[in-house]
């Protein structure tokens, strides 16, 4: 703008000129400032525009999704028993060892402390205790088994009479207190009827009867039992009743008026040979 002012003022009107012709020039410098005001800048073509850069927006990680065994497995930190049912009751089928995982097929009713698995031994499924356990995977859409009846086992054994010849002592007799007496061994001696046996819960000396019975020449039987430990116990009173001159217990124990056998029985087991021996006194 200012050098296109400088170019129009070289054509200012001096002193003498005409004055027609200096009131065109005056027009003609007018409308060129006017026109000069109305047109736009124009920026040079050569200039580069800004652009804006946009920077790139942080994409998020993935999650990583924790990959589930496809079916439930079971560990031990401690070598368990592995049971046809929860519990002590139950016998053992298998052993879940610690160094192995096992698939878990069921789970126990309600708040049972026991999962069900592929027996590791073979054989139907077993129960683990799950105090030394750990579990890998989803367990809750399993089946619910139910707790299976508790097998029950049996004790039996033998009352029998000494085959002792107190007037002619034989090789079935020791000789006590100058006095012969049946040996306490059971050599193929007959059995005694009727002699009462009780049965108590718990270790001997007994204390909480579960059962009574009667021997049948000589052979008695406690039946439908759970496993536990059991004590049976045979007293003197009938057998010295009914002995003219009284006798003895020449077995487990000579000479005590009561005897006793504790028994260990396992799940399901039938178990024999808790045997007593009776002499009677002949002279």
């Amino acid at each position: 703008m200012a050098l296109v002012l400088a170019t129009l003022a070289c054509g200012f009107p001096t002193p003498g000129s005409n004055p027609v012709d200096i009131n065109l020039e005056a027009t003609q410098l007018a409308a060129t400032i006017v026109a000069l005001q109305q047109t736009p800048i124009v920026a040079p073509t050569n200039a580069i525009a800004p652009t804006n850069t946009q920077v790139p927006a942080a994409t998020a990680a993935a999650p990583v999704a924790t990959a589930l065994p496809s079916k439930p497995m079971l560990s031990v930190s401690v070598n368990t028993n592995c049971r046809s049912g929860p519990g002590l009751k139950y016998p053992i089928t298998g052993a879940v060892l610690t160094n192995g995982s096992f698939e878990i097929t069921a789970q126990a009713p309600g708040s049972t402390p026991y999962l069900i698995i592929r027996n590791p031994d073979g054989g139907a499924d077993c129960w683990a205790w799950l105090e030394h356990a750990t579990v890998t995977g989803v367990v809750n859409n399993l089946p619910i088994l139910a707790i299976p009846p508790v097998p029950l086992g049996s004790i039996s054994g033998f009352v029998w009479l000494e085959d002792c010849d107190d007037l002619n002592p034989g090789n079935s007799c020791i000789m006590n207190n100058g006095l012969p007496e049946g040996d306490g061994s059971f050599n193929g001696e007959i059995g005694i009827s009727d002699v009462p046996v009780e049965l108590f819960s718990g270790a001997c000396p007994p204390t909480t009867s579960v059962g009574n019975t009667k021997t049948s020449n000589g052979t008695f039987k406690f039946e439908n039992l759970e496993a536990g430990t059991y004590c049976i116990k045979v007293n003197d009173s009938f057998l010295a009743n009914t002995a003219a001159l009284g006798g003895t217990f020449t077995f487990p124990s000579r000479g005590a008026p009561v005897q006793t056998h504790q028994v260990d029985l396992l799940p399901g087991k039938h178990i024999n040979g808790f045997n007593f021996g009776w002499d009677d006194f002949e002279q």
